[in-house]
């Protein structure tokens, strides 16, 4: 047999490790595919303030509640609960939104995770 067309075991293992990565990689595209479509909770919180149950009981209709926040503070953008990042209140058309002026670096959202 003709040893010149035969792959050496390097070349054979390299070979088989690239297989093995790209199936790897292609796996980890469709965990992330599927993390993709989790639905979230996105609220804005224009502030906060504190009631006694006695309070909130005798809350009604026209009650005003007054927050912590100033008219031009930032509002806080919350997902699932913990804070994403700050913005200012906008309206488009005749909706609200929020223009983003903030987003909490990668590793302190980690750090809220937890």
């Amino acid at each position: 047999m003709d040893s010149r067309n035969l792959l050496s075991e390097e070349e054979m293992n390299a070979l088989l490790n690239e297989d093995s990565s790209r199936e790897d990689e292609l796996k980890m595209d469709l965990k992330l595919k599927l993390v993709l479509d989790f639905p979230l909770e996105v609220s804005v919180r224009l502030g906060e303030a504190q009631k006694t149950i006695g309070q909130l009981l005798n809350l009604n209709v026209g009650t005003v509640i007054e927050l912590d926040n100033m008219v031009n503070d930032p509002v806080d953008l919350v997902v699932n609960g913990k804070s994403f990042a700050t913005g200012e209140v906008i309206t488009v058309d005749e909706t609200f939104g929020i223009r983003l002026t903030n987003i909490i670096k990668t590793e302190d959202r980690i750090e809220n995770l937890r």
